[in-house]
């Protein structure tokens, strides 16, 4: 095929030459109504695009065989190949090492008779060698489009199964970062005598099989394996080109990143000035009722309209027997009716001209192909009269500094932060919600999305980006059912502020559930993990890791690097930080000798004089926080973990002291710490405003609270353990590099891998 050019991003692309020849081959195919390119265009496809193949020729007799041998030197490889012949080797297709006039043509004869009736020819190539085998292929998701696979290759690939994911487009960190997340990627590298790997040449592969899907939509699968480093360079041995006719009509083209250019207007469902509760009742017991209540006990301040068609009152407010009744248009319709009756209110609702409805009902797409075709009516109903739709099947939303406290049959009161929650599934939500709430964690939106048939919770975060009074948000998701929008909508929202993923349905029985509750489509788990880590998502399993991880991001400073300082009362919590730091890709920082001097004159002479800094349950007024200066304003040390000096005796703390309260508002005030404690974590403040560098807390006994809010920019965070304090800070520091990466040229060796 023809030769390549360079474009101006300096990158390698098939010149016209070549990228019509590889268009006539993969249309031949398609005319002929063949499902799969055989070896030979396959590799002629793949050097087109500048992946390096053996030099060979097609053969048809034993006589061709021979003289392509003849100029290709001993020795040679010589393989049966045909529209309709696949699994070569397995079948004895193929005959290695093969050498001298007298033997190729008796692996010729031999092969074309095993394969007479099947249109065989012969493909005779250079043998190539190479201690390291490598493996790359494309295929088509069907949520999130083109995804290219790196690993490692040979016959042993699906036992070894070590193999890295990129969603298309690929940039130069995502490669790095396929390049650096196989666990044999030492292989890459010097390796027992064999020279490192031409990675720019491998990059240059990964990067080809991501132009080919999108030049040829009829591509819908390629498989390279083995790709053999030979001299440094990785060469195709084998390749595999499957088509699909759908795709050369489009069904299967590469995706673009789908940009919503106009999303949503949430600001009325974020911050309405006025709400109507449709359904609304004086049962408690009813949703209309718990959730008109918590409306008014939280102090909205806006003006509520109950909808009821008896009129009269409702919990002591003057009610409406219909949305056409009300004496203004509100920004935001609470539907609360079943789901026979939410059609003909939304349609209500815009001819109000109300612009959000948020629909609580059940019964639609997750019960079943009845509600389905409720829910698709629903939609239509919605887009036609201008209403924005939240739900339906979700519990309501909770906007702290709007006082919009809109949830049914239960009361959730949490104090005014940083963090929204957006979550798919409601009682997720809750439990977030209700656990940050009795830990002291500031939320600043929880909004609920239910089915999403119209509005998803990636629209919800899209315009949360915008929003002042987010630092961060939590999403739990089931499913994704627009991998392109999901991409494109991360990739903006990461480079802002840091997003967290709970993520439900990544297993067969997850999925399933998945579908039986919300009816979302969950996707393969491997691309979906893949997407977000291009993305800059930091993806959860557990709602405690997720919220532990959402609130250090709200209130501490990144990490500038991944030396971390342990400071522990006692030795064991100080092991089980260093084994957890060294599983997460953290570094012991190396003390300076000036810091070891200083720490000589605190501690008693039999202290560890290394890292982790034991403290051997000394006591003293000050000596944490002196202890901690040092260690925090060391050029050596990005970021702290403190165990077991808070509730301890070595800040005068004692098992008749005040213990925490559970819960409630105000769980995070003073009251849960004596003087010196205070104290304690006012430096802690200090030391993060002037250092720029993140501490985390672990207690010597439980506390109910997560944060000490002393009104700086940061604020003190206390986790549970030094497992997930660890954790919390790797994931902080892969967020940080993400960010500066964004920010400059991406990097060219090893990518940190991102810790899941």
């Amino acid at each position: 095929m023809g030769a390549q050019v360079q474009s101006e991003r300096g990158e390698l692309t098939p010149s016209p030459a070549a990228q019509r020849e590889a268009a006539a081959v993969v249309a031949e195919a398609l005319a002929h109504e063949r499902g799969a390119l055989d070896e030979g265009q396959a590799k002629a496809l793949l050097a087109g695009y500048g992946i390096a193949v053996p030099e060979g020729g097609v053969a048809r007799s034993e006589d061709e065989a021979v003289a392509i041998a003849r100029r290709l030197g001993c020795p040679v490889v010589v393989k049966a190949i045909g529209p309709r012949i696949s699994h070569k080797t397995e079948r004895g297709l193929v005959a290695l090492d093969v050498c001298g006039d007298e033997a190729v043509r008796t692996a010729a004869r031999s092969l074309l008779a095993l394969t007479e009736d099947q249109g065989a020819v012969l493909l005779v190539e250079r043998m190539v060698r190479g201690a390291r085998e490598f493996m790359i292929g494309m295929k088509r998701d069907p949520l999130f489009g083109p995804v290219v696979v790196f690993g490692v290759g040979g016959i042993f690939t699906e036992a070894h199964k070590d193999i890295a994911l990129g969603v298309t487009p690929l940039d130069d960190r995502d490669i790095e970062g396929m390049l650096a997340g196989i666990r044999a990627s030492a292989l890459l590298d010097d390796f027992r005598g064999l020279a490192p790997v031409d990675r720019a040449s491998l990059a240059v592969a990964i990067r080809a099989l991501a132009r080919i899907a999108a030049d040829h939509p009829a591509v819908s699968e390629i498989d390279v394996n083995p790709l053999i480093v030979e001299d440094a360079t990785p060469v195709a041995a084998d390749a595999l080109v499957i088509l699909d006719p759908a795709g050369a009509q489009g069904a299967s083209a590469a995706l673009p990143l789908r940009h919503v250019t106009s999303p949503p207007d949430l600001t009325p469902l974020f911050a309405p000035r006025a709400v109507a509760v449709v359904g609304a009742s004086d049962d408690p017991l009813k949703w209309g009722g718990s959730l008109l209540l918590n409306l008014i006990d939280g102090g909205f301040a806006g003006a509520i309209y109950p909808v009821n068609r008896r009129g009269g009152t409702v919990c002591g407010l003057p009610a409406f027997r219909s949305v056409a009744e009300l004496p203004e248009a509100p920004d935001l319709a609470l539907v609360t009716l079943g789901a026979t009756q939410v059609n003909a209110v939304v349609e209500q609702c815009g001819e109000r001209g109300i612009p959000v409805a948020l629909v609580v009902a059940a019964d639609f797409s997750e019960a079943g192909e009845a509600g389905a075709a409720a829910e698709a009516e629903l939609a239509r109903t919605a887009r036609t009269s201008g209403v924005t739709l939240i739900g339906p099947n979700c519990m309501g939303l909770v906007a702290t500094h709007s006082r919009l406290h809109a949830v049914g049959f239960l009361e959730l009161r949490p104090q005014a932060g940083g963090l929204s929650i957006v979550s798919q599934s409601g009682n997720i939500g809750v439990q977030l919600v209700t656990a940050a709430e009795r830990r002291g964690i500031g939320i600043d939106k929880y909004v609920t999305v239910g089915n999403e048939a119209c509005t998803s919770a990636l629209d919800v975060l899209d315009a949360l980006q915008d929003d002042p009074q987010t630092a961060a948000t939590l999403v739990y998701l089931e499913g994704v059912d627009d991998g392109r929008r999901f991409l494109d909508v991360m990739r903006r929202t990461t480079r802002r502020k840091p997003v967290v993923v709970l993520r439900g349905g990544l297993t067969e029985y997850g999925q399933r559930a998945a579908a039986s509750h919300t009816g979302a489509m969950a996707g393969a788990a491997d691309v979906f993990l893949a997407a977000a880590r291009q993305t800059g998502c930091l993806v959860r399993t557990g709602p405690d890791e997720s919220l532990d991880l959402a609130l250090c991001l709200t209130a501490l400073p990144l990490p500038p690097g991944r030396r971390v300082a342990i400071m522990t009362l006692g030795g064991g919590w100080g092991v089980l930080a260093a084994d957890e730091l060294a599983r997460n890709d953290l570094q012991l920082a190396l003390l300076e000798p000036h810091v070891l001097a200083e720490l000589d004159k605190l501690l008693p002479g039999y202290w560890s004089r290394n890292n982790p800094i034991d403290l051997v349950a000394s006591v003293g007024p000050d000596l944490a926080e002196r202890t901690l200066t040092l260690l925090a304003e060391s050029e050596a040390v990005d970021a702290v973990v403190v165990l077991g000096v808070l509730h301890s005796p070595s800040t005068g703390w004692t098992s008749d002291g005040a213990a925490p309260a559970e819960g409630g508002p105000g769980a995070a005030d003073h009251d849960h710490f004596n003087p010196a404690e205070i104290a304690f974590l006012e430096r802690v403040t200090a030391l993060m405003e002037s250092t720029g560098k993140p501490i985390v807390n672990v207690p010597l006994r439980p506390l109910a609270v997560a944060t000490f809010p002393g009104g700086a920019r940061h604020d003190p965070v206390i986790l549970y353990s030094p497992v997930a304090a660890v954790r919390a800070l790797a994931a902080m520091a892969w967020y940080a590099e993400y960010v500066a990466a964004q920010a400059g040229p991406p990097p060219r060796r090893h990518a940190k891998a991102d810790p899941r």
